[in-house]
């Protein structure tokens, strides 16, 4: 299988956004999304290719007040290539792009229901901090998990 992990480019617009809308909520928009995270986060935007086809895509970002702390704002598996490693590769790679721009630790909102998604957060090291209730509103409760990458305790992602 020929996989890749590289760099959100312009072309892959159209193949993310379509990702986005195979993930989101039924009248979501995910053009506005896409094209912003593109910009503002340029460095950490990347995609997966399979065989030269867009298959995944994670986001990761730096807490623009404490640079120590790094999110992974989205991570994605088109549906048809879930459960063979793709999210692995790219929780991976999102963690060590943080990583080398200074991030001490990563965190991440999940749903409480996604048994997949914990699952696979956890065997990269991600435990349940916190969790908020309508974190993105009614029906949208979240788990924050954090992972640590320094092994110092006095970091959390609460700020």
């Amino acid at each position: 299988m020929d996989l890749t992990i590289r760099g959100y480019l312009d072309e892959d617009f159209a193949a993310v956004c379509a990702l986005e809308l195979e993930n989101s909520p039924g009248d979501c928009k995910p053009e506005v999304f896409v094209r912003q995270a593109g910009v503002l986060f340029a460095d950490t935007f990347l995609v997966m290719e399979c065989g030269g086809e867009v298959v995944g895509y994670t986001i990761g970002a730096l807490v623009q007040h404490r640079q120590t702390t790094g999110w992974i704002v989205r991570l994605v598996v088109a549906e048809r290539y879930r459960r063979r490693g793709f999210g692995k590769g790219l929780v991976a790679a999102v963690v060590a792009a943080l990583r080398e721009r200074g991030a001490y630790e990563v965190c991440l909102s999940v749903a409480p229901g996604n048994r997949a998604a914990r699952a696979l957060y956890e065997r990269h090291g991600f435990r349940e901090t916190d969790f908020f209730p309508a974190y993105f509103g009614e029906g949208g409760d979240r788990c924050i998990l954090r992972r640590d990458l320094t092994g110092r305790q006095d970091l959390i992602c609460s700020d």
